[in-house]
């Protein structure tokens, strides 16, 4: 599946999980466009983000790496899930999925296709299973809030998401360095953090790339390790991933 990286401001999400490792996948509504989650989430003011937003034409934003902590589902409130942990943020363990779009508004049939698509993907990287207890609306962690509203058919899109085939085993994508390279934390970008230089002439194996990374040097590719960190392929001997 094709994801675009959009990031988040720094301070709407935690590296890491505190020891936890993700279990479940709460459902989420914009109430709004994807263009205006992209907005909120990359604003430091508003101290939120989610793991992913679907578009309502089947695009996908990544906002934060799976194994990061997204500011999603922190507030408890009248809990009717019954796997909820007690005097455990469950941000912690869960995976958030933003979608475009209203309470009151029916889910594009792409829509409903990608975010069936996309679970499918969470649950088998993660060994989530596809059931109520583990797919869930974000009223069920606070009841304040009716997102993602009434209009979503939750038990369809579980069933959905069973229906698809298991996900292609991860890629594994060898790759050397030419010059000395940067290899960034967990964004395809020269402004995320530096995690080390990689010397040239090294032999990498890559877990996968993005063509929607920064412009560097007329090229937006980059590569992605197994950790979620980023190495621009325009220093590699494979400078265009889609052709490796």
């Amino acid at each position: 599946m094709r994801k675009q990286w959009i990031g988040c401001a720094t301070t709407n999400f935690a590296p890491g999980r505190r020891g936890f490792k993700p279990d479940a996948i709460v459902i989420h509504i914009v109430v709004g466009s994807l263009k205006s989650a992209d907005a909120t989430f990359g604003s430091p003011a508003s101290k939120v983000s989610a793991h992913y937003g679907v578009g309502r034409d089947g695009t996908v934003h990544q906002y934060v790496q799976e194994t990061d902590t997204a500011f999603h589902a922190g507030i408890v409130d009248r809990p009717s899930w019954p796997l909820i942990r007690p005097n455990v943020n469950p941000n912690f363990h869960t995976i958030g999925i933003e979608h475009e779009g209203f309470p009151n508004q029916d889910w594009t049939e792409l829509q409903i296709d990608t975010s069936a698509a996309l679970l499918r993907e969470i649950a088998a990287r993660w060994g989530i299973l596809l059931d109520g207890d583990h797919v869930i609306k974000h009223h069920e962690i606070r009841f304040a809030k009716s997102c993602p509203g009434e209009n979503v058919n939750l038990e369809a899109l579980i069933a959905r998401a069973k229906q698809l085939p298991n996900p292609a085993p991860p890629v594994s994508i060898e790759v050397r360095t030419l010059v000395n390279a940067n290899l960034r934390f967990r964004e395809p970008s020269t402004r995320a953090c530096l995690v080390r230089v990689v010397a040239a002439g090294t032999t990498l194996q890559m877990a996968g790339f993005t063509t929607e990374g920064q412009l560097v040097q007329g090229n937006r590719n980059w590569y992605q390790d197994t950790n979620g960190n980023y190495l621009w392929a325009g220093a590699t001997g494979k400078p265009n991933p889609q052709r490796a």
